[in-house]
């Protein structure tokens, strides 16, 4: 079986970015964002709320629009966010200097555009008139009629600054904003582990507070102090940066089932179903690891050559190892020691640290290859092509 053979990996899961939800992401951008004094909340005020130098008050509604479009004019979502800003005390109402609506990936709707371009008075007046149309708001009680009439019972002068204020932010990826902010003093290739890092300090930072029970809410400049002495404390330029995510349980399931050799080879020393799925996803993750590595210019072909020499020696010393201390245990058992050394070898490429699953999935190519091999008669069983 080729490498263009193997099932595709999957690189991304649905809602989460480099593993957090949406709402991190965007409390993150924002303090990496604003003006040294402005402070930065989750879920206090609204999903985020920036708090700016004299008492203003941006709030912030994130939605992750993957499995529906939340930008709709008949979306709740919208409709249910129209009628909280709408319901928020005087006092936050009279510090609002921005309604933001924002949605990911990129979606459209006309309603959304109209209330994002109503900065004058004929035009909010326009779109609230319409609003307690009964054409527009509908049959009572069904779909988003009951949002908007909450909406419309918060009375004119609120509706319209509402209305007003109203910003529209729409965009396909959150995290390319803060790769754009990363991109100038930092390699291309780390991004997305500085990326992960920035909003991991963001997320345990405002959680740690919410712990000690008291408010949620971040000093950008000193998110960005801690940030700073983060990146000089890890060099992720001498970390080989992992291109997949986990394969998904039928792409293991898909390979299982067509028992190339390196499978089969596991079946011979009798490997449990567990780590048949580890090792068929660390072969699938290394085997793309390699061909993007190669493609970026992030390694030269060649190191994967060294590499994999030294990979067969040290598996030859420990198969000799396993003969001359676990020669009592039967074949399969001294497979499966010998396989257990060999894929908890931590070893560099060019210098450069290697994901946790490379070297192991490494082995599993080799074993693909029939280079190495976990039954001590692995050469007479899976004898090489030509051979």
């Amino acid at each position: 079986m080729s490498v263009d053979e193997y099932p595709k990996l999957k690189t991304s899961v649905p809602g989460q970015y480099l593993g957090y939800g949406l709402q991190p992401v965007r409390l993150c951008y924002h303090l990496m964002s604003v003006a040294n004094g402005f402070r930065v909340s989750l879920e206090q005020l609204d999903d985020i709320a920036i708090h700016d130098t004299s008492g203003g008050l941006i709030f912030e509604q994130s939605k992750s629009a993957l499995s529906g479009n939340a930008a709709s004019d008949r979306s709740p979502e919208l409709w249910k966010t129209l009628a909280n800003w709408a319901s928020l005390p005087k006092s936050l109402q009279d510090a609002a200097t921005a309604f933001r609506f924002y949605v990911t990936p990129l979606k459209m709707g006309n309603l959304v555009h109209e209330l994002n371009d109503a900065k004058d008075s004929a035009k909010t007046a326009a779109l609230l008139k319409r609003f307690k149309t009964k054409t527009f708001r509908g049959t009572k009680d069904v779909g988003v009629e009951p949002l908007i009439t909450k909406f419309l019972e918060c009375g004119d002068e609120v509706c319209l600054k509402v209305i007003r204020l109203f910003e529209l932010q729409t965009e396909e990826d959150p995290i390319d904003a803060i790769r754009q902010k990363l991109l100038v003093t930092l390699p291309e290739e780390t991004l997305d582990q500085y990326c992960a890092a920035a909003i991991g300090i963001a997320k345990d930072d405002v959680e740690n507070l919410i712990r000690s029970k008291k408010a949620p809410v971040l000093d950008a400049v000193a998110f960005r102090r801690k940030l700073r002495a983060f990146i000089r404390k890890h060099d992720f330029s001498k970390l080989l940066v992992s291109t997949t995510g986990e394969p998904a349980p039928d792409q293991i399931a898909v390979l299982l089932n067509s028992q190339p050799t390196f499978v089969r080879q596991l079946m011979a020393i009798e490997a449990k179903d567990a780590l048949m799925a580890v090792a068929i996803s660390d072969f699938l993750r290394a085997t793309a690891d390699k061909v993007t590595w190669a493609d970026r210019g992030s390694i030269v072909d060649s190191s994967l050559d060294e590499l994999d020499e030294s990979l067969v020696r040290h598996h030859a010393m420990t198969a000799d190892e396993i003969s001359d201390t676990h020669g009592h245990l039967d074949a399969p058992q001294r497979g499966r020691q010998v396989y257990r050394r060999c894929t908890d070898l931590k070893m560099p490429l060019e210098g450069q640290t290697l994901p946790g699953y490379f070297v192991a999935g490494e082995f599993n190519c080799l074993a693909d290859d029939r280079r190495v091999g976990w039954h001590p008669d692995h050469q007479s069983l899976f004898p090489k092509v030509g051979s």
